[in-house]
């Protein structure tokens, strides 16, 4: 789609809160189907220029002026188009915050690394700028008026799989998202070769007993095209210290070079309580995406 140009002023109002900012790009864009157009963006934005050059000691780069008059963005080419997009978002963000400030002599220099850093409230000015470079891309990539129908229903990866496809990021970035959302009980174990790399949780589910390198438990197999498994029922005793109340749903999704994103979900809800809360979660996400925070 075509993109005129975006009037920063207002993109001024929102502050610092990274959120804030995006949300404010989307309400002059008003998408509400397909892939957000973030090149179109960042040049109505005053990115002068988006470079991409095969890199080896950081992901993306920004160089721009104190005043944030204008701004060039240089991307890893040897990186797949879907992480290219978020690391342009990524330097956007740095970028559009005027909180901001090059930790480097030569501008923003952002690692692979730093962009999965999600702590906004680190005390480190590094990673805290990071964190929220990436909360204002994934708010640019796939705001809740482009993923409130993927959070319907119960939880499974299939609707993952079709985030990554419909909004252009990576699996683990729609499957962060899709969690990050979800209104269930719900976490992400990333794993290579069977090892446990690390977890994401929403706010209700237990700490993962599981250290860096350890083996994961049998996973369920694969069962289609998109590499996505059944949900299997899981056993406490596999993820957890103490058992909790509650049955635990498991699924796979199996990437390239034996990397995969398991879905761990905590429920001892009823049928009807199930429908009760997917009713409520449906009109609470309805209310946020128009701006109420009743």
């Amino acid at each position: 789609m075509s993109v005129d140009k975006l009037d920063r002023m207002e993109l001024d109002e929102a502050g610092t809160n990274p959120q804030a900012i995006a949300k404010a790009i989307h309400r002059q864009l008003g998408i509400r189907s397909g892939s957000v157009p973030v090149h179109e963006i960042a040049a109505a934005l005053d990115i002068i220029e988006i470079r991409a050059e095969p890199l080896t000691s950081f992901e993306g780069a920004l160089l721009t002026t104190p005043e944030r008059g204008c701004g060039s963005i240089l991307v890893n080419k040897q990186s797949g188009h879907r992480r290219q997009r978020f690391t342009v978002a990524h330097e956007l963000g740095h970028f559009l915050n005027p909180w901001h400030r090059p930790t480097s002599d030569h501008g923003f220099e952002c690692s692979r690394q730093d962009m999965h850093i999600n702590n906004v409230n680190d005390s480190d000015t590094h990673r805290r700028q990071e964190a929220e470079a990436n909360a204002f891309a994934i708010e640019l990539l796939a705001p809740l008026t482009l993923t409130v129908s993927y959070l319907l229903g119960p939880p499974d990866l299939q609707n993952v799989w079709s985030m990554f496809q419909n909004l252009k990021i990576s699996k683990a970035a729609a499957a962060r998202r899709y969690v990050s959302l979800h209104d269930q009980c719900l976490a992400l174990v990333f794993s290579h070769q069977n090892k446990f790399m690390f977890a994401d949780r929403n706010p209700e589910f237990p700490w993962i007993d599981l250290t860096e390198g350890q083996s994961l438990p049998n996973l369920p197999a694969a069962s289609d095209d998109t590499a996505i498994s059944d949900i299997e029922e899981g056993d406490h005793q596999d993820w957890f210290s103490n058992p909790y109340p509650g049955e635990l749903l498991v699924q796979t999704l199996y990437q390239q070079d034996d990397y995969a994103i398991t879905l761990l979900q905590l429920s001892g809800e009823t049928d009807d309580d199930k429908a009760d809360t997917r009713e409520d979660s449906f009109d609470r996400l309805m209310r946020y995406s128009s701006g109420s925070r009743d």
